[in-house]
């Protein structure tokens, strides 16, 4: 059967019934909602927009969780007791309705503009709301004039609202006023009619295949079409609950990954048609309009049934763009809170790990693989023993089969074939499935509460951070009317922890910037807020909470020295040579290289400064200083250029060129085709080294000397098609297409240490691949959309992702993965995948155990055009201080122009040069960008080989300048690499690319001044650049290129702030 699901808030209400699906924790969940509404509610003083999103927000979520309750409520034929647990008592729920009423009353002169807040949002809430309390099967035990009071209390808030906001009222507030009128005269006049009373079922079971009673024939006797006009509401009540089970029912199918056939879309759809003929029957009172009748029900239906009318009024986008975001909010928080509530209950945990523990261990006991789904087999021995299906593939005797069934049960062992515990005869070996049940059912439910339990402690659970006193915002001490100006700023949300204290095993990477976390509070009412009502105060955000302890299960967190491999595993292919001849390097040491292949010594070409921008006119001087003459002021677009070529900045770049002649002479030996003999580039995201390879051969550069020094050359022995380097370890992938894929994993410090090797089918084809910061893993992508994690440390079995796993279990013509990368801090990780011409955005964040779409980053960028080489990186910055969380999607395509999103909300700003400048037009054919380790700066390649830096990144206008040139580019090229270093005394962008015709590698070290950031009080969690750090290099015998100065004649301007000590920044992924 054909998935029901057709929208956008299809998926988002699908996930938010698996978490609130007959959930105990009901009441709690709604009373924080409330109770974080009203912290945030404190700080919203003069931003209307910004309160605005909140309530809309809370809203939204209190609607989505009593339309689930709605769908929960039992019929009269069950047993009541046992669904009480499941649902949300009557008094949360009617005082939660009142609170939420006097919030809109109180706040008239914040929500005067938005009508979308009252028609759409107040409206449903309501009619669920009400719903679900008269039909509540346990209501407190009182006397039925007290229940007319309270739901007189209601429609008289309620008429505060038609009073406190004047005009023509929405058709579904309009019937929420008929109902309250009708529950303070009766509160039981509002009943089921008696088959749904009985029938109808709820979430404990099945919505699917329809019952009978949801049926078109019964739905089209419901409403008579000689019916009383006093019966009207009845129906339409009943019809609206129809409505809800036909879409619940939907949803639930998909929610249970359901296969069955049921034709469920076409009973829904002859439900629908049922259901709108009945409306025409409907005797409405004179005020209320068919017309938005049937509008109402058509937008409900239009959730499963996208061919339904569309006789909506306005455009649904927007409706559903707040809901969307609503939903995803609170489902985030209801992910965590589910953890939170496992691991609560410590003896559950610990037996749940027990467990789990227990089969681990008895299919391997030694620990060293550490099998993703571990399985025991009972041997026919005499004494009849348990052995674990890893210890049976490790047996030389066994022949185990690797490649087997996954529904075989018994398995025919060799005749000479042994039990590896008592030594006697084993002829088959039959599985103990117990304990792949348990597993199966067990290993999901074990938690890791670390990083939310940090992120609790953090300021930044709240959207709205306190106001300063300095900045002459008056508080109030009430929630009346604090929203009557629009004077006052506020600050940012999401202020971003800072685990400061890891202690780098990178050289010159100890600084006191800080990497961020990128933390999400408990279950909230609050919203991504729109551009527009982002306000920057005037004083830096400098409270943080840096922590050195922040580590997972699975290493992640901070080092003092790297870990070595497995040595069981010998590499067979990492043969690593010098090519440099002797050199000293005075104090500072260098591991001995163990050298098994030695090339040809080439003489190195001398570096030497080249000016690539040539002198200005003299009639026409593009270096006049800013300083001197006057100037038409223009106005401000979205971007704004200004000219940083500078003298000072040319002055200061330097162009190394230096001889790739074994490179190219290896390749030549070895490879054969144009492609083999290409040299491509990468970068390190943690230290100095720059990678140029090929096909045969791997030569390590150390550029953070004052020349480009060689470090270690590296012979494949195979087809290398993927390459990245950090600090610490070398990652590439050999083999071809016909062939399978190894995986290595090179330890660059410890050289006594063999390689890790990982073996796998080249089907599918590795795409991109990047080394976390944090030296824990390599992630590689894929075609088919998979993205898999390589452990650096040991041979552990690999970790694999599908990113398309909600829509289908096997991808067999999905998108490659294009890009993957870390942010700074080695928290987030962000993959990209481009299907039908829109990019999608996926990121996992520390420990990196599950992953999630970013909807609100999809980027469409029209296929078919020529030139189109796709997404050329999408990069993280996590937000500091004030700032939000930021993504960089750049292409190499004709229109996809360079954009900077906001994943909470999907505010993005396009990335353009002003053409009233002289600084080139920047354009959509992007070959690199990254971030600065501050987050502060963004800098790109375009086409022309111009090196653009981008600041004020969370501002409008950005300020866009062009700072240096390098090589022009005819198409997205793996021979070209961009990056942020660090230097003794100083910061650069290093732009690296190679000339294989003429054997030459080139890099360009352009000097930058980064933004200050805001300032944090020093701790003992604080690394000081003054403290010591111990320097890791390539061990080398390598000669320093000595290079002659070149002088440029050019006028200084004033120089930038000093630069900050700072980490490395984001690394781009090398695409074969």
């Amino acid at each position: 059967m054909a998935t029901p699901a057709s929208s956008s808030l299809f998926s988002r209400l699908t996930t938010a019934f698996g978490l609130l699906s007959l959930r105990s924790d009901i009441d709690n969940i709604i009373l924080e909602l409330l109770g974080q509404f009203s912290l945030e509610k404190i700080y919203a003083e003069g931003d209307k927009e910004t309160y605005q999103n909140l309530v809309i927000t809370l809203l939204a979520q209190l609607n989505t969780i009593l339309n689930v309750q709605r769908l929960t409520l039992p019929s009269e034929n069950l047993q009541v007791g046992w669904y009480l647990g499941f649902l949300a008592s009557w008094e949360v729920t009617l005082r939660a309705v009142e609170f939420v009423l006097q919030v809109v009353v109180e706040g008239r002169e914040s929500l005067w503009e938005v009508r979308l807040l009252r028609e759409k949002y107040l409206a449903e809430l309501l009619l669920n709301a009400l719903r679900f309390l008269t039909l509540h099967p346990k209501v407190p035990p009182s006397r039925a004039k007290e229940r007319r009071d309270r739901f007189a209390r209601i429609h008289r808030q309620l008429e505060q609202i038609f009073d406190s906001y004047p005009g023509q009222e929405s058709f579904l507030l309009l019937v929420c006023r008929e109902i309250t009128d009708s529950l303070r005269t009766e509160p039981n006049g509002l009943a089921l009619p008696p088959r749904l009373r009985v029938e109808l079922p709820n979430l404990a079971s099945e919505l699917y295949p329809l019952a009978e009673c949801l049926s078109s024939q019964y739905v089209a006797a419901l409403v008579p079409q000689d019916g009383l006009p006093a019966n009207w509401l009845v129906q339409f009540l009943a019809l609206r609950d129809i409505s809800q089970f036909v879409v619940g029912a939907s949803v639930q199918y998909v929610m249970k990954r359901e296969t069955r056939d049921v034709r469920l879309q076409s009973s829904s759809a002859r439900t629908r048609n049922a259901v709108l003929l009945a409306l025409e029957n409907l005797r409405m009172p004179g005020h209320l309009s068919k017309f938005d009748l049937v509008a109402t029900f058509s937008d409900t239906f239009r959730i499963i049934l996208p061919d339904t009318l569309n006789l909506g009024r306005r455009s649904s986008s927007d409706c559903d763009e707040f809901e969307i975001d609503a939903i995803d909010l609170l489902c985030t928080k209801l992910s965590d809170r589910q953890v939170l509530n496992r691991v609560s209950d410590h003896e559950l945990s610990r037996s749940i790990s027990e467990v789990t523990r227990h089969i681990a261990l008895l299919d391997d006991p030694s620990g060293q693989f550490r099998s993703a789904r571990p399985r025991l087999w009972v041997l026919n021995c005499q004494k009849g023993h348990i052995v674990g299906e890893t210890q049976l593939k490790a047996a030389e005797n066994m022949n185990f089969p690797a490649d087997r069934e996954g529904g075989t049960k018994v398995v025919p062992l060799p005749p000479q074939a042994k039990c590896i515990h008592c030594g006697g005869a084993a002829t088959i070996a039959r599985e103990v499935s117990l304990a792949r049940h348990a597993w199966d059912h067990l290993k999901p439910l074990e938690s890791n509460a670390d990083t939310i339990n940090v992120e609790r402690h953090l300021p930044n659970q709240f959207q709205l951070s306190p106001p300063r006193m300095d900045t002459g915002i008056p508080f109030h001490a009430g929630y009346g009317n604090i929203l009557s100006g629009e004077g006052s700023r506020i600050h940012d949300p999401e202020h971003s922890y800072s685990p400061t204290a890891n202690r780098s095993v990178f050289p010159g990477s100890m600084s006191s910037d800080r990497p961020n976390l990128l933390p999400q509070s408990l279950v909230s009412p609050q919203i991504p807020l729109s551009p527009k009502s982002r306000l920057k105060s005037d004083t830096p955000y400098a409270e943080h909470a840096p922590s050195e302890d922040l580590t997972s299960s699975d290493g992640l967190g901070c080092i003092d020295t790297p870990k070595t491999s497995d040595p069981r595993w010998p590499s067979s292919g990492a043969v690593e040579t010098p090519i440099s001849p002797d050199f000293s390097r005075g104090s500072q040491s260098r591991l001995q290289s163990f050298s098994n292949v030695s090339f040809e010594p080439e003489a190195l070409t001398k570096s030497r400064t080249i000016p690539l921008v040539a002198p200005p006119e003299k009639s026409k001087s593009r270096w006049r200083s800013k300083l001197t003459g006057s100037r038409r002021e223009v106005p401000k677009p979205a971007t704004r250029d200004s000219s940083s070529l500078s003298s000072t900045t040319l002055e200061s770049q330097r162009l190394e060129e230096f001889s790739l002649k074994n490179l190219v002479s290896s390749s030549k030996v070895s490879s054969r085709g144009k492609s083999g003999k290409s040299i491509n580039v990468y970068i390190s995201q943690n230290s100095t080294y720059a990678l140029f390879w090929t096909q045969a051969a791997i030569n390590i550069w150390d550029v953070g000397n004052s020349s480009p020094l060689l470090g270690r050359a590296i012979s494949t022995e195979s087809n290398c098609v993927l390459a990245a380097v950090t600090k610490v370890h070398l990652a590439y992938i050999i083999g071809t297409r016909d062939q399978k894929l190894t995986l290595r994993i090179v330890n660059l410090i410890q050289t006594t240490v063999p390689a890790i090797e990982y073996r796998m089918p080249s089907s599918p084809w590795c795409s991109s691949i990047t080394i976390c910061p944090k030296e824990n893993q390599v992630v590689v992508g894929f075609d088919n959309s998979i993205v898999r994690f390589f452990k650096t440390t040991n041979s552990e079995e690999p970790r694999e992702d599908r990113l398309h796993s909600r829509f289908h279990k096997d991808c067999k013509n999905c998108p490659a993965v294009d890009t993957v990368s870390f942010s700074n801090d080695g928290l987030v990780l962000l993959a990209s995948t481009r299907t039908r011409g829109t990019i999608q955005i996926y990121s996992w964040r520390f420990p990196f155990i599950d992953f999630q779409e970013l909807a609100p980053c999809r980027y469409h960028v029209p296929l078919h055009e020529s030139e189109d080489n796709g997404t050329s990186s999408a990069i993280f910055r996590s937000g500091m201080g004030n700032e939000e969380d930021l993504i960089c999607v750049t292409t190499w395509t004709q229109s996809g122009i360079p954009v900077l999103i906001q994943p909470h909300d999907g505010h993005r700003t396009e990335i353009r040069t002003e053409t009233s400048t002289h600084q080139g037009k920047l354009g959509s054919r992007i070959q690199y960008a990254a971030f600065s380790p501050t987050g502060r700066e963004l800098a790109m390649v375009n086409d022309k080989g111009y090196l653009y830096i981008i600041s004020n990144l969370n501002s409008n206008p950005l300020e866009v300048k062009r700072i240096a040139t390098s090589k022009e580019l005819t198409t997205k090229s793996d021979w070209f690499a961009m990056e942020f270093m660090s230097f003794p005394g100083e910061e650069a962008i290093v732009l690296a690319w190679a000339d294989s015709s003429k054997g030459l590698g080139y890099v360009k070290k352009i000097p930058v001044k980064y933004s200050e950031a805001p300032d944090v009080p020093m701790s003992p969690l604080t690394p000081a650049a003054s403290r010591p750090t111990q320097r890791y290099e390539l061990p080398s015998e390598g000669r320093e290129i000595q290079k002659q100065p070149v002088e440029l004649t050019v006028t200084e301007v004033p120089a930038v702030p000093a630069p900050l000590n700072i980490i490395k920044s984001y690394s781009k992924e090398n695409d074969s």
